[in-house]
């Protein structure tokens, strides 16, 4: 084997290893036909087509016509991978129809003197042009979420992309007798295979930092999310509650806390079961967080208990949430009774800490529910 076919053969190799990685990750996670799926398939599939250069087929037989469809499928395949990653469907008929106009072309082929030049030219046009789409996508969808990485990547995408269509145009202007695919030993095709090789991994890169990412993300919030009622847990509630409470001491605004506990928990559970108890619970953590505004942050504090942080509110209009909340509540219609007291507190330019405001929302529950539960006390500054 000489060295042309032989670095064809290591970059379908490596890729090959990529597809192999994405599978073990797509099985795992169980998401085949999201992203990892679709990464899976498109590095398969790139591996296969360029494969199919490594044996000495002539330019137009049906190997090599298979070849250029699966890497421009490839391309699609990539395409929908990451549009499923920031949260959109495309349907396939698109990706199908595009599939059979360059099966089209390279049938056409046959019929013109420089057909070889055409069938290389619908590969890098078709990968071009499906690099372009993925560009509009990071653009449009990844910079919110990423405001650095999706910029880059996207510059890398428009350069390949760049690459290609002079690739393409370069295969349209070549004699009819010469070939100019990738194994062939002109025209810089080494070089070309050698920045396939790094290319290929650097989308592998743009992939991977995509999915890790998202499992981040996603391992971030479940880290700070109660699991039954789907409220902030105690942790992640406090980095909120210090957030802000650092804000309202360096002379921003301040804030009010509201501390709820549901009245008479434990009969609940001894009389309805802990599953009543549970229904219980996740009822009234919806209830808290449909009566709140968009930047207000409900946590589970322990128990039966519910801390609620109320960014830029005054002690009067919190003790009306907090009236609110406790009708909200009691009326959302559970298959048992639920009330709830609530203590209200506020920040004051004398708190040193944050405990200082808790204690008060607290000691204002502990009123509530000496004074027979099922109301609010605000705590007096």
């Amino acid at each position: 084997m000489t060295a042309q076919p032989l670095l064809i053969a290591l970059v379908s190799v490596q890729f090959l290893v990529h597809a192999l990685v994405w599978a073990m990750t797509a099985r795992m996670a169980r998401r085949w036909r999201e992203a990892e799926g679709h990464f899976a398939l498109f590095w398969f599939m790139l591996a296969t087509g360029l494969m199919l250069f490594v044996p000495p087929w002539d330019s137009g037989s049906a190997p090599r016509n298979l070849a250029d469809l699966l890497i421009i499928a490839a391309s699609m395949c990539e395409h929908r991978g990451l549009a499923l990653h920031w949260g959109r469907r495309p349907p396939l008929t698109p990706y199908a129809l595009g599939l059979a106009a360059a099966a089209g072309v390279v049938a056409a082929s046959f019929l013109m003197d420089n057909g070889h030049g055409l069938r290389v030219a619908v590969v890098c046009f078709g990968c071009a042009a499906m690099m372009a789409a993925s560009v509009r996508l990071m653009w449009r969808q990844g910079r919110a979420a990423t405001p650095i990485f999706a910029p880059v990547a996207a510059a890398g995408y428009t350069l390949l992309a760049a690459a290609l269509t002079v690739r393409g145009v370069q295969a349209l202007m070549v004699g009819a007798t010469t070939k100019i695919s990738i194994d062939a030993p002109v025209h810089a095709n080494i070089p070309l295979a050698i920045a396939v090789l790094f290319v290929g991994g650097l989308l592998n890169l743009v992939h991977i930092r995509l999915v890790l990412g998202r499992v981040l993300h996603r391992l971030g919030q479940q880290a700070q999310t109660d699991e039954l009622t789907g409220a902030l847990n105690r942790r992640g509630l406090l980095q909120h509650l210090e957030a802000v409470h650092a804000g309202a001491a360096s002379g921003q605004a301040g804030y009010a806390l509201l501390m709820v506990d549901i009245d008479h928990f434990k009969t609940i559970n001894d009389q309805h079961g802990h599953a009543e108890g549970d229904r219980v619970l996740k009822g009234v953590s919806a209830s808290l967080r449909k009566a709140l505004r968009a930047d207000d942050h409900v946590g589970r504090w322990g128990g039966e208990e519910f801390c609620v942080l109320l960014p830029r509110t005054t002690l009067h209009d919190a003790t009306l949430l907090a009236e609110r909340i406790a009708r909200r509540v009691s009326d959302d219609g559970q298959r048992v009774p639920v009330t709830v007291s609530i203590g209200v507190s506020v920040y004051t330019a004398g708190d040193t800490d944050l405990q200082a405001v808790l204690r008060r929302a607290d000691g204002a529950l502990y009123e509530a529910k000496a004074a027979g539960r099922d109301r609010v006390v605000a705590a007096l500054s």
